[in-house]
């Protein structure tokens, strides 16, 4: 047995026991959710305790004004003095201090002795200040400030409450980092945080860490919610192989509430600089996206190069669509040069096309037109896609069912062009009808109909005909059977369910030798296609059948929540006639029996996921085709996966991936993807996240083969995180959701 067989019998075998053990007498703890999404602030200290509710029911305006103190007196000028324990509250703020004089008819109080202001998500302390309480402003001096929404803090000269979730600073310091630690800190001499515009203004900015300037700006300006605002985004650095450093500085401008674009200088050190812009739109019935790249005299090759995609969808009315997805660039290499997605380098073709549909509650109409462009020149041209000027398709299942016969119609017509090779107009209609039979346990659908596909060509070779048309009808009848029963396994109660399937099809046989290839294929054997009425993909062979499918599907389902936890299915064709439709034209097919496919899918439980498909040559007694992937994730960004794939004589390979909780601090990163067949690593990624209160560290480097060129490269990314602020470096979260399934961002505010 080798190591394909030990993998793929691992995959369908892996089963999870759980076991939960409570003693006696304790009471249930309230359950925790591990999926949940961990909090940004999870492995700070606690901040200050509230010992206070400042919600407030009501108008703010109308709230009485509370006084108290250990002494109170009257002051000369009618005053209230409160004295020792003293606080003003009215509404959603308090004031206390040592010493609170309070204006009846102003409202004003003016605090001294350790002055302490709250708010709901806002608590100042000073030396001294003044409140008016009636005008929602106030002022302290020497004060050091808390923002709990936001886990940040700070220290000002004096503190200006402006308005209701305005404040300004003068002489001011903000970190989210906990009170014994300034990693990180901004400083400035004037500072204003306007929470109702989501908005934050420094004047002479300065951000230091571990005490080390490190960046000065006179102007500084920057959201503190979710809401957008013209200026700099976050610069990202990186280096590969293929340009050596590269530093972005992307400029980002808020239009409109539904119009923006970015502006992104980004320098290659070995190429040049680039310049890429993008412009996004969104309307109640409209979004889409413009980008247009371009790179002047690139210092390795010398050529302009440049990149244009528009990406639009439209709705006008509750039934028709519209889409539009154009992209092209400059050259073959562009995206294996300057491409900013690590899996554009193996694109062969760039798709630009448009379509609509119009959809009602039965019927479809739909058109489209398709070009594409092609980067890999290696590839002959009678294997290029031809252009579709357009593609029509009408599809309709009528509601009128009458003696329980269901109808439906699948029909096209396409314009198929290109240079230098045979074009056509095609027609395909596809009616049919059925009869489903459905009861408990048991469920019979005969179905009947017949494809009729028309050409009219054009640069045929000389004597064959331009006009060719085919028919075949087809008849099949599918039949399901359902029994279950009650199972016990490792001490948990399942429903086990056994359904044998026997679907037999007719296709009358046609001659099809002088119909070029437009859109064939042949799909990739699998469980799937033991019920296709058609072998082939798209309209250009209809393939002759007279065979019948066995197969049988057990599941395994939770009794009280009807949860499947496990589904497999296998099943084989038997066929009654040669086949004679081929996809190239060749040599009937005349095997009795097809190969034996099966799948199955598995969820013992929230932590254990597994899927898995088989393709086995009886005849040789050989796997033909082989994948198998299962993941253990017991919690929010616990994931460890492990996938095989195989394919007889061209692919043989192993791909192990994860992301793990070191400690609360430190999570691994890593990959390793690896060819069995060519004792070759196709791709290695190993890095490491490091979280601490206020800030954040990602480190990935990423070892790889090229698809195109099949050079081995290497990159190495690197992202600082200061939360609450910013983060600077390069973006790693793509990298790592094309590398490990389930990966999820670690929150940073």
């Amino acid at each position: 047995m080798n190591i394909r067989d030990l993998l793929f019998i691992a995959a369908l075998s892996t089963s999870v026991t759980q076991v939960r053990a409570e003693a006696p007498g304790e009471p249930e703890p309230v359950p925790v959710n591990p999926y949940a999404p961990i909090s940004a602030w999870a492995v700070c200290p606690p901040q200050p305790e509230r010992d206070f509710d400042l919600r407030l029911q009501g108008d703010p305006k109308l709230a009485p004004t509370h006084l108290s103190g250990d002494l109170a007196e009257r002051g000369a000028d009618g005053a209230l003095i409160l004295i020792g324990n003293a606080e003003a509250r009215r509404g959603a703020q308090r004031l206390r201090a040592e010493r609170i004089t309070y204006d009846e008819t102003t409202a004003i109080s003016t605090a001294e002795g350790q002055v302490r202001y709250d708010e709901p998500t806002l608590r100042i302390l000073g030396s001294h200040g003044t409140l008016w309480m009636d005008e929602d402003r106030g002022e302290m001096y020497n004060t050091r400030f808390w923002f709990y929404d936001r886990h940040g803090r700070g220290e000002a000269k004096k503190t200006w409450l402006v308005e209701p979730g305005v404040t300004k600073y003068r002489s001011a310091s903000y970190t989210t980092c906990p009170q014994d630690s300034n990693t990180w800190m901004v400083r400035g001499s004037k500072v204003t945080i306007d929470e109702n515009e989501g908005t934050g203004v420094v004047r002479n900015a300065r951000l230091a860490i571990k005490g080390v300037p490190i960046l000065y700006t006179p102007y500084l300006s920057f959201p503190i919610d979710d809401r957008r605002k013209t200026g700099f985004l976050t610069p990202s650095i990186g280096s590969s192989d293929n340009s050596g450093l590269e530093i972005r500085t992307p400029f980002y401008i808020n239009l409109a509430p539904n119009y923006d674009a970015t502006i992104t200088p980004r320098y290659l050190e070995d190429r040049g600089t680039q310049l890429i812009t993008d412009f996004r739109y969104l309307r109640p019935n409209q979004e889409g996206k413009i980008s247009v790249e371009y790179l002047n005299s690139d210092d390795i090759t010398g050529d302009d190069r440049s990149r244009f995609t528009l990406k639009d969808k439209s709705r006008f009315g509750p039934n028709l669509t519209t889409g539009i997805n154009y992209d092209r660039v400059s050259d073959k290499k562009y995206l294996q040069d300057l491409g900013d997605s690590l899996s554009l380098a193996s694109v062969s073709f760039l798709k630009r096309g448009g379509n609509f549909e119009y959809t009602t509650s039965w019927w479809q109409l739909g058109a489209q037109v398709d070009d594409y462009q092609t980067l890999d020149q290696t590839i002959a041209e009678n294997n290029r896609p031809y252009q579709l000027l357009p593609r029509v398709t009408f599809r309709a299942t009528p509601p009128l069912r009458p003696l329980g016969l269901e109808s439906a119609l699948n029909s096209e017509l396409v314009r198929f062009d290109a240079n230098k090779r045979v074009t056509a107009d095609r027609v395909d209609l596809w009616p049919e009808l059925s009869r489903p039979l459905r009861r408990s346990a048991f469920e019979t659908i005969p179905r009947a109909g017949v494809r009729y596909t028309a050409y009219k060509l054009d640069k045929q070779d000389p004597g064959v005909s331009n006009n060719l048309s085919r028919t075949t009808p087809f008849f099949s009848l599918d039949n399901t059977v359902y029994f279950e029963r009650s199972l016990e396994l490792g001490g948990n109660s399942y429903t086990q369910t056994l359904e044998p399937r026997l679907f037999y099809l007719y296709v009358k046989g046609s001659n099809q030798d002088d119909i070029p290839q437009f859109d064939a294929s042949q799909p990739t054997f699998s469980y799937r296609e033991l019920f296709e009425i058609n072998r082939f993909n798209g309209a250009d062979r209809m393939g002759d059948a007279n065979q019948v499918a066995l197969a049988v599907t057990t599941r395994f389902l939770d009794p009280d929540t009807g949860a499947e936890k496990l589904r497999a299915s296998v099943g084989e064709l038997f066929y009654f006639a040669n086949r004679n439709v081929t996809l190239n034209n060749g040599a009937p097919q005349d095997e009795t029996r097809s190969d034996i496919a099966g799948e199955m899918e598995l969820a013992l439980s929230r932590s254990w996921t597994g899927k898995a498909d088989m393709v086995w040559n009886p005849r040789d007694t050989v796997t033909e085709r082989a994948n198998a992937r299962i993941q253990y994730n017991p919690g929010f960004r616990k994931i460890a996966n492990l996938s095989y794939r195989y394919i007889k004589g061209s692919q043989n390979q192993i791909d192990a991936s994860i992301l793990w909780p070191l400690s609360p601090s430190w999570h691994a990163i890593g990959r390793w993807y690896y060819d069995i067949g060519d004792s070759q690593k196709l791709e290695t990624l190993a890095g490491f996240e490091y979280d601490s209160c206020c800030w954040g560290l990602r480190f990935v480097t990423r070892d790889y083969i090229d698809d195109a060129s099949k050079k081995n490269n290497r990159i190495y990314m690197a992202q600082i995180v200061l939360k609450g602020l910013a983060g600077f470096g390069s973006n790693i979260e793509s990298l790592l959701q094309n590398g490990i399934l389930g990966y999820s961002e670690r929150p940073t505010d």
